[in-house]
């Protein structure tokens, strides 16, 4: 935009020559690049012609590419003040203050300017990506439409369009505009990917899911549409379709480690550790020296409980990349299940000074440091109560706290955390054991009853889900 004005012939009376020849020189120092130079010209210029709206233009540009934003501002005031019927000021500000974080003033030059030149393509589309970046969605939807008229092809103009009806709620425009994008004959399978990418980043996931839908029935052999197709249904927790959509992936494309990983990430999220392990082993050859690669066989072999072999593949890991936090804190899970308490302890405490905004990591410290015995039990409470201040809905710390204060003997306290935690997690087994041993304890013998029968309920519904689990999905030839 600061070019805009750039060719303008100097619609001022010259006040001298020498003003005209200066202006000639600055602006053939702004197209070398010569910024500095150019404002030093324009500034002894502007001393004999101070009013000159021009001159102030090519300072402002001056002043723009030298990065001093304040002084590129005030030359543009200068220039709407001298000439306020020129729009080209006014959009030259909307960039300036855009830049300078100040979205409000930046719209507020926009309005000006397209109220002088509503037709200006460029500035419309400025000011309809500013309302979206200010959240006025609704208020876009105009500007983006005359926009559509003009530039019916543009991608960026036609997904802004479809970003702002959906999130104004105008569900049903903005679907239509979906269909009748992908009918467009001009845009490709890539373009159609990213449309489906920028409406899953605006969490708009069922038009995302239509988009990638149709991209694989038109291009069955297009790996990427099948990778973010796999990604979406994972988040949607059907794993079978994800594992099918990214076993197509990898089949096209088996030298992408990106493709591979998120399978296995399929696999092992589906707690399908036996696939998973089998496949990552096939894959070990192209990616086993990647870190993300070790973490997912040390996730298969925990699933597996596997443990020892879980923990050596993670040891060997955290001594290559000892900054990863999350793969010190899976350390610190198989010491624990291994009973090495201060092992656990240790590893929890290096993910926390790695990462202390995990609630998650105090979760697991808090853990270990109950089970080390009583005299770590005010210790432990602190960081599960640390754990809740960075997560108040964790339900797995609510547990460990309730476990604690069982320990101290505080049965009341326990009993109300562990129900807190069952109208959350109806279905949480750990949670309906602990409290079935909660009520014994304290004489309640038929509410202990009706834990157990839940309890005997879960055990067996948990039995059943991983008998079937069990080979329910072949990985993919190689």
């Amino acid at each position: 935009m600061f070019f805009t004005c750039l060719f303008l012939i100097l619609a001022f009376p010259q006040t001298t020559p020498s003003v005209d020849q200066m202006a000639h020189e600055a602006m053939v120092d702004i197209q070398a690049g010569e910024y500095a130079r150019s404002r030093q010209i324009l500034e002894r210029a502007l001393r004999l012609a101070p009013q000159n709206p021009a001159l102030w233009n090519y300072l402002g540009v001056a002043d723009s590419r030298l990065l001093d934003l304040d002084d590129a501002i005030a030359a543009f005031q200068k220039v709407v003040s001298l000439a306020p019927r020129d729009s080209h000021g006014y959009f030259d500000l909307g960039v300036l203050y855009l830049k300078r974080g100040a979205v409000g003033r930046a719209l507020q030059a926009y309005r000006q300017g397209l109220a002088l030149d509503p037709n200006n393509v460029t500035a419309n589309q400025n000011y309809a990506f500013l309302l979206m970046k200010a959240g006025k969605f609704q208020e876009a939807v105009q500007p983006l439409r005359k926009l559509k008229r003009v530039r019916s092809t543009d991608l960026a103009v036609r997904v802004a369009l479809i970003e702002s009806l959906l999130r104004c709620g105008m569900v049903q425009s903005g679907q239509r505009e979906v269909s009748a994008f992908l009918e467009l004959p001009s845009v490709t399978p890539s373009d159609r990917v990213k449309l489906a990418n920028v409406l899953m980043e605006d969490h708009q996931f069922p038009a995302a899911r239509e988009v990638l839908e149709r991209v694989v029935q038109i291009s069955p052999d297009f790996a990427e549409a099948h990778a973010r197709l796999g990604t979406l249904l994972l988040r949607e927790k059907k794993y079978e379709d994800a594992a099918r959509q990214l076993g197509r992936a990898v089949q096209l494309e088996p030298a992408s480690a990106q493709y591979s990983l998120a399978l296995a990430d399929v696999l092992l999220k589906w707690q399908n550790y036996q696939t998973a392990l089998a496949f990552l082993t096939a894959v070990k050859d192209r990616f086993g020296d990647l870190p993300d690669y070790q973490y997912k066989v040390a996730w298969a072999h925990y699933g597996l409980n596997q443990i020892p072999e879980a923990a050596g593949v993670l040891e060997h890991l955290t001594q290559q990349h000892p900054n990863l936090d999350l793969a010190q804190y899976s350390l610190g899970n198989c010491y624990l299940a291994l009973s090495r308490l201060k092992d656990a302890e240790r590893q929890y405490r290096i993910a926390i000074e790695l990462n202390p905004k995990k609630g998650f990591y105090y979760a697991a410290l808090g853990q270990a440091l109950r089970r080390e015995g009583k005299e770590k039990i005010d210790e432990a409470v602190a960081d599960l109560e640390k754990a809740l201040e960075l997560d108040p809905a964790d339900t797995a710390s609510q547990l460990q706290l309730a476990l604690c204060y069982e320990e101290k003997a505080n049965l009341n306290k326990a009993q109300q955390l562990l129900e807190g935690v069952i109208r959350e997690q109806p279905n949480l087994l750990p949670a309906h054991r602990v409290l079935a041993r909660i009520y014994y304890r304290q004489g309640k013998k038929q509410q202990g009853d009706q834990q157990a029968r839940m309890v005997a309920i879960l055990d067996k519904e948990q039995l059943q889900r991983r008998a079937r689990l069990i080979g329910s999905f072949a990985p993919p030839d190689f």
